[in-house]
């Protein structure tokens, strides 16, 4: 087995290995040489190899330089090219490809690519040479004097990215706070605010130096791999996102129970310890849906880590199958934690050796990494299908007591010795693919032997493209601190505008630092417009049983407010699946916004409704919002503000700012504590209305809350609200699609909330006139109105349409 791999790596390193980067050119320009069109693709033949612009739509294309245009399969990217409607034309100076949106001018002396929107003279971007220097290979682009760079995935700095030097390598920072420029998560993708964003298609360790050498230059490099980048050009920055969702593709829906309360902590150490926390939580008013256990599952620690063992330590946990089934009563599910590294201790060790399925050192032998936190250890071969089918069946046999969930951490790897190599060549050359393909074998092993089943696998580290295999991203080991919470919107920001869209942080804070009431609060009320709310900690407690009375009011109720939101959470999830719409998103995805505010780093989107200024700083009183035009609402008071201006918000301990845009529908149900209670059949429908939005439209998402692919299968419902108003006043209609799922209502308990309704005197459902205001407890219909607020209580069966007159 061992020949056979080394054999493998020497025929794959043999493969790779590109003569761009054999350090023999100090820099490498490559010279114009001669052209050709032909399927669909323009190769330029020039003296250092041939650079091939492939079109995959209207406004992407590929350009790689190669020794002879052949390209290794990319761990990023699905899609395929597209050549419709390409056009070439050539002249003394230049050779053009047009798309249908976007035209690439290749100048021949001296060889540049120019990218002009198709129609303009508007030269979006430049790349201006490609380089060879020591041991990294490139490319360089011209950046404007104003321009702003976003994106890179994971970085606790400022989402403007210009003027840093980052690496293009994940790497994990205990502790970390605000300033940490290189995290677990890096994305070699990044978007200008010039409208385009350029994904470097490379997962070898690298660098991006965006204006930090040169300010009017962004290079581009790694120490191997291919010289290849995609160029994406967009209209608007959600249409750049959707372009970038298609070439990389979008994540598949969760389970519903992913987007509850998971509790967590480093960690739980006896199956007592577990059971108590569960009880305790629900026993204090929690909703909750998962517990997570770290390492502690398989070994007791320090005293004796047993990483690698990937087994129940039975002494502290005696009848696991057993808790995992009396957790599943009590609507909670379970997920371990597992990591790639075998200690030489481990019970696994001699076999996973002699198998082979660990990385080599370069003499062929298994590479020991002895600076390894956890001790001497093996590192697992992701790489080796071999290997993954024997990490599987440690998976498997958890699968089958009714473990829900994975936790895949470490994998960076954190720690990663330059001379390993994996059975597709040296690790520092793939390094930064490394838990995407751990990924991508958890979820192609659900599909084949789990066909119906969601996957959820927390993993820390990962590549672009992650996200096609329900990979869930956390921030890593961030430091329990205010520095450390202020990093959090920036990162999501981030990583989301990279298509990495459920990105979310150990809320409280993991790492050094002692118990702190407020922080603990400003962290958990964040958490709540986040993509999974997880509170995980290694020092201070992260289970708010352990707080303050006053503190458990406020966490308990914003808790309680993420579960009555799941319908408009879940449709965030679908919306992601479909068509690859972030869940958070900057401002100025959606919104005109002053440009010199872009870079925003403590407000964001929360789909299209809701506006989200976390509270960041200890102690503060108030904080002022620059919100963008149109007219808002206060979320939790219902006070009207008008847009395209500076708020001064008051704060409170139990809330944080939340803004709705007039125009929008928010779908809501009743607290509940456990996604295994869930039901829609009593259904909330808030609309936020102002004179100015004539009309108004919103699709909600639901299906069983398990099945994959439910959608594909036609296992679902949606449910339409449109409103449109004209002077005489406003109409609202709810209809339907779809229904076909286990669990589908039939009717549905309707309350329409329409936020300042003022001057409403009539009301008619399907034109019938229900009386405004008087005592209807009781009955199927009534309207109120409470405060500014006008309130509609109405059935609706679901296989009709309803219509509501207000005039």
């Amino acid at each position: 087995m061992k020949y056979v791999k080394q054999l493998a790596v020497l025929f794959l390193q043999l493969a790779l290995i590109s003569p761009l980067f054999a350090g023999e050119n100090p820099f490498l320009n490559p010279q114009y040489r001669s052209s050709v069109y032909s399927n669909g693709q323009l190769q330029i033949k020039t003296d250092e190899g041939l650079l091939t612009l492939t079109p995959f739509g209207p406004e992407m294309v590929r350009i790689a330089l190669t020794e002879n245009g052949e390209l290794p399969p990319s761990y990023a990217v699905v899609a395929h090219p597209d050549t419709t409607g390409v056009t070439v034309r050539e002249d003394k100076n230049s050779v053009t490809m047009n798309l249908s949106s976007l035209q690439i001018s290749v100048l021949k002396n001296p060889l540049q690519i120019a990218f002009i929107r198709k129609g303009t003279t508007d030269t979006i971007a430049v790349q201006k040479a490609t380089f060879s220097k020591q041991d990294t290979a490139g490319f360089r682009f011209r950046l404007q004097p104003r321009e702003m760079i976003f994106g890179g995935g994971e970085r606790a700095i400022s989402m403007n990215r210009r003027g840093y030097r980052l690496h293009l390598n994940n790497e994990a920072h205990y502790g970390y706070g605000w300033g940490e420029e290189n995290l677990n998560f890096s994305v070699p993708y990044f978007v200008s605010s010039n409208e385009y964003g350029i994904l470097f298609d490379n997962p070898s360790i690298g660098y991006a130096d965006l204006g930090k050498t040169n300010a009017g230059t962004m290079e581009l490099g790694a120490i191997g791999g291919q010289l290849v980048y995609y160029f994406l050009a967009g209209k608007t920055f959600e249409n750049l996102h959707h372009s970038l969702a298609y070439l990389t593709g979008t994540q598949p829906m969760p389970p519903r129970w992913a987007l509850g309360n998971l509790q967590s902590r480093f960690g739980y150490q006896t199956e007592k310890q577990a059971r108590d926390v569960v009880d305790s939580m629900q026993q204090a008013g929690y909703p909750l849906d998962g517990i997570i256990l770290d390492l502690y599952w398989f070994g007791q620690g320090e005293k004796d880590w047993r990483m690698g063992d990937l087994d129940w330590f039975r002494k502290n946990w005696p009848t696991p199958k057993k808790m995992i089934a009396d957790f599943k009563k009590k609507g909670v599910h379970t997920i371990l934690i597992t990591e790639p590294y075998i200690l030489q201790s481990s019970k696994n060790f001699p076999e996973a050796d002699s198998l082979g399925i660990l990385a080599d050192d370069e003499s062929g032998k298994t590479g020991i990494i002895k600076n390894f936190y956890f001790g001497k250890s093996g590192l697992i071969d992701m790489f080796d299908p071999v290997a993954q089918d024997w990490f599987w069946k440690k998976y498997n046999k958890q699968i089958k007591i009714g473990v829900s969930g994975w936790w895949g951490d470490l994998g960076e790897p954190e720690t990663l010795p330059s001379n390993l190599v994996f059975i597709n060549g040296k690790a520092n050359n793939v390094k930064n693919a490394f838990g995407l393909v751990w990924s991508k074998m958890l979820h192609d092993k659900y599909a084949a032997n789990y066909p119906d089943v969601r996957l959820f696998h927390l993993n820390r580290a990962g590549f672009a493209g992650s996200q096609r295999y329900s990979s869930f991203p956390w921030s890593g080991d961030v430091g329990h601190s205010w520095a450390g919470l202020k990093a959090q919107v920036p990162i999501m920001l981030g990583m989301s505008m990279c298509q990495i869209p459920y990105t979310s942080s150990d809320l409280g804070g993991f790492s050094i630092g002692k118990k702190d009431e407020a922080l603990y609060r400003r962290w958990l009320q964040f958490g709540v417009f986040n993509p999974i709310f997880r509170p995980h900690s290694g020092t201070a407690p992260p289970e708010p049983i352990h707080y303050s009375d006053s503190t458990q009011t406020i966490v308990r109720n914003f808790i309680k407010l993420r579960y009555r939101l799941m319908p408009y959470n879940y449709t965030l999830a679908w919306r992601q699946s479909v068509t690859g719409e972030p869940l958070a998103s900057p401002v100025f995805y959606k919104s005109a916004y002053p440009k010199k505010y872009w870079p925003n780093n403590d407000l964001y989107y929360w789909g299209n409704a809701f506006l989200v200024a976390p509270v960041l700083k200890a102690g503060v009183k108030s904080k002022d919002i620059l919100l963008p035009r149109g007219t808002w609402f206060d979320y939790f008071s219902g006070k009207e503000y008008d847009g395209n201006g500076w708020v001064h918000y008051n704060l409170n301990d139990s809330t944080i700012p939340v803004f709705v845009k007039a125009g929008n529908f928010i779908p809501s149900v009743p607290v509940f504590y456990s996604t295994s209670q869930y039901s829609s059949q009593k259904l909330t429908v808030d609309y936020y209305h102002s004179p100015e939005v004539k009309q108004a439209e919103y699709t909600m998402y639901e299906d069983d809350g398990h099945t994959r692919n439910a959608y594909k299968k036609g296992e679902y419902e949606l449910l339409h609200f449109t409103q449109k108003s004209n002077k005489k006043g406003m109409t609202f209609r709810f209809t339907r699609d779809g229904g076909h799922y286990s669990g589908a209502p039939e009717n549905r308990e309707m309350k329409l909330v329409v936020h300042h309704a003022e001057g409403i005197q009539t009301v008619q459902v399907d034109n019938v006139q229900i009386p405004l205001n008087e005592n209807a407890e009781g009955t199927a219909y009534s309207a109120q109105m409470k405060e500014k607020n006008l309130v509609i209580r109405f059935p609706w069966k679901m296989s009709d349409e309803v219509t509501i007159q207000l005039n």
